[in-house]
């Protein structure tokens, strides 16, 4: 037996405020009838009052007061156990954040117009867990895997290349962090049974020490976990010189090389597709690099090839189901109320034939 509604403890007080009730009715009942005259008068008036009927009644108001106040609690009686489960992938999303993202050949950034179209394509993901992994020089967790899409965007909001301590990009650091989150022995749940996709959004540009290579080892990495590459790839082939700004967001000038010439930050899309077909466990041809260049929308295409692969069940904390039983209590209530309505406190009139001396 469970009381679901502990805190109203305190619907016991009605069934003994109406028993109290009752008992000051009855005296002040019995004071007023000594007040009105001769005792053997008032029980002539009152002698069709059925003190039995009268008591039935009382106990059945009490008893219905009582069972509604039991209802207002909410007993519960038996458990049967439940897992809550719901239909959806698992995203990391790696999010390169170094300077070369605050080139406009995207309007009006490569780094703002990549986190317009991941603001949008969360919209459209329903029952999904995302994470969210910044990189730059270094890549780190900002948001493990979570279903809370407001604490996702939030995060998101927060993320400037102004913070990053180490400049560069490093996308083989990139996708091990994310492959990391995926594959974390602390997530809940059987994860061989969920699609994984790390979804990497950047212009392709490695400037790390071992680029090209190291990377390409981490797309492997990323197969042997069973992790799907996808890639948004930021910027145009022709490129854009790369911005300096100042703290409040203004346009400083652009970087510029020891020979005093601007440096041009250009898409690497070869790169993104050959480490995306190096991440397919399956070899299939399905399109796994998106280009965003402002010519169009692509969160409807990201959105359909995640809906595209196998969905699965996220299983969240088992939740234990208790059964209802106020209506036990809750019926007989209203019926008790119903029933000593009907039920009047009079005795039955009996109707005595004159006699022949009456008549007389």
């Amino acid at each position: 037996m469970r009381i679901a509604y502990i805190e109203l403890w305190w619907f016991v007080l009605a069934p003994i405020t109406t028993l109290c009730l009752f008992i000051y009715a009855s005296w002040r009942r019995g004071r007023v009838s000594k007040a009105l005259g001769e005792s053997h008068l008032i029980e002539l008036l009152t002698q069709t009052v059925s003190l039995e009927k009268r008591l039935l009644k009382a106990v059945m108001v009490f008893v219905a007061i009582t069972a509604l106040a039991l209802a207002g609690t909410r007993p519960q009686f038996g458990r049967r156990s439940e897992v809550q489960q719901q239909s959806g992938i698992d995203v990391a999303v790696s999010f390169d954040i170094s300077k070369s993202m605050l080139a406009r050949d995207v309007q009006p950034s490569r780094l703002d117009a990549a986190r317009a179209l991941l603001t949008q394509l969360i919209n459209q993901l329903s029952g999904h867990r995302l994470a969210l992994v910044p990189f730059a020089g270094i890549a780190f967790t900002q948001s493990p895997l979570t279903a809370d899409k407001s604490a996702f965007r939030l995060f998101l909001r927060g993320l400037n290349p102004q913070q990053m301590p180490i400049g560069g990009t490093n996308l083989a650091m990139a996708i091990r962090e994310g492959v990391k989150r995926l594959s974390s022995q602390t997530d809940k749940g059987d994860r061989a049974s969920r699609s994984r996709v790390l979804l990497l959004i950047t212009d392709g540009e490695d400037l790390s020490a071992e680029a090209g290579s190291d990377v390409k080892e981490a797309a492997q990495e990323a197969k042997e976990a069973g992790v799907l590459l996808y890639a948004v790839a930021a910027g145009t082939r022709s490129g854009e010189p790369i911005p300096i700004l100042n703290k409040d967001g203004t346009h400083a000038g652009y970087q510029r090389d020891r020979a005093g010439k601007p440096i041009y930050s250009k898409l690497n899309m070869p790169l993104l597709e050959e480490i995306t077909r190096l991440a397919d466990p399956e070899g299939t041809e399905r399109k796994k690099v998106f280009q965003l260049d402002g010519t169009r929308p692509l969160s409807f295409e990201l959105a359909e090839a995640f809906n595209q692969l196998q969905k699965s069940k996220l299983e969240s904390a088992v939740r234990h189901r208790y059964g209802e039983k106020y209506a036990y209590a809750l019926i007989p209530a209203l019926l008790l109320l119903l029933i000593e309505l009907l039920i009047t406190d009079r005795k039955k009139a009996h109707v005595t034939s004159p006699t022949r001396k009456e008549v007389a």
